[in-house]
């Protein structure tokens, strides 16, 4: 975690490259534009309250620790978002299509190796 006398910038930035995105990608899956992102991070503005929703929604973000630097930070990941909903529709599954989603995890494995 990031020192709480990190500004909301830094905390934000810290945020967005744990999770491995750029700027721009950040900023399209926010619905906002890059360079907002960037005025962001340098601590030139502060974000409204539609883009801190989309923030906590889209990414997971503790927002009351991106704007104050307290409380625990638990990253979100993009990876565990997407493994989340995988389980979840592993789970509603029935056992032949459960069979199928294993076969097909172990040929995609085998195959990106």
């Amino acid at each position: 975690m990031i020192p709480c006398r990190a500004s909301l910038g830094q905390r934000l930035k810290s945020v967005r490259l744990k999770l491995g995105i750029s700027q721009r990608q950040f900023a399209l899956a926010l619905e906002t534009a890059p360079n907002h992102i960037y005025q962001i991070e340098r601590d030139h503005c502060i974000p409204g309250a539609k883009l801190l929703r989309g923030m906590r929604e889209k990414f997971g973000i503790d927002i009351n620790w991106l704007l104050s630097g307290e409380d625990d930070y638990v990253a979100t990941t993009l990876r565990q978002q997407e493994l989340n909903s995988l389980i979840r529709q592993f789970q509603r599954a029935d056992p032949s299509a459960r069979a199928m989603l294993l076969q097909t995890a172990s040929f995609t494995a085998a195959a990106s190796r």
